[in-house]
């Protein structure tokens, strides 16, 4: 299974950093330097990171045949201490508090005087663009399953939604013969409208109604 650790290596940075190894402040200026990552990969002094975290993250983003495997990654010294064999077993450092599917304690809020807050004088770094630029519409965005709201928020919703969807759902027996009458009535309505059609046709040509005389004129005799 291939992996890529480029990709690895680019959120461990961001993780440790604050901001993306290569921001920029248009694509086409991140893929530039992206392509030129010997020139534009750094670390700023002012994210304290230990000479083993650059390291790692400097031997993940690099050319492709330089980059450490997978055993290479875990015996590095910067995970020194890990048990690699009882990853599972093992307590994570941190376990959130969450009481139900609702519970947003543990995000981050984000109110309108915030935004004052979050001002680019308060950053250093990439994150001084970051956020003036266009990204700061998205600053206190939130996601919310409705579907689980709606059934959570008002007692019985889901019973009544149920009971809604039941008495408005057509049986399948309803449906065959709502078919079969409508078929029925379109086929009638057809045939005497054919038949009507035609005789109406007979009788409205001149050779039929000539026709008919001479029958007429030969039943008398």
């Amino acid at each position: 299974m291939e992996i890529n650790r480029w990709s690895l290596g680019a959120i461990m940075y961001e993780m440790l950093v604050g901001y993306p190894p290569f921001y920029a402040d248009d694509p086409m200026s991140t893929c530039r330097k992206i392509v030129n990552w010997k020139t534009h990969l750094k670390f700023p002094d002012e994210a304290r990171l230990s000479r083993d975290a650059k390291d790692l993250v400097g031997k993940l983003l690099c050319n492709v045949n330089q980059r450490l495997g997978a055993s290479q990654i875990k015996a590095h010294p910067w995970f020194e201490g890990v048990e690699w064999e009882k990853i599972y077993q093992m307590e994570a450092a941190y376990i959130p508090e969450v009481n139900d599917d609702l519970d947003t304690q543990n995000f981050e809020k984000f109110d309108e005087e915030d935004h004052q807050t979050l001002t680019p004088s308060s950053r250093t770094g990439p994150w001084r663009k970051m956020l003036s630029s266009k990204d700061i519409n998205f600053v206190g965005y939130t996601y919310k399953n409705f579907e689980i709201v709606n059934d959570y928020q008002v007692p019985g919703i889901a019973e009544l939604k149920k009971k809604e969807t039941k008495a408005k759902r057509p049986s399948v027996r309803s449906l065959f013969e709502s078919e079969s009458s409508e078929s029925s009535s379109d086929t009638s309505q057809t045939v005497a409208g054919t038949e009507k059609h035609t005789i109406n046709r007979c009788f409205s040509n001149p050779t039929s109604r000539e026709i008919e005389r001479k029958l007429r004129r030969q039943e008398s005799k």
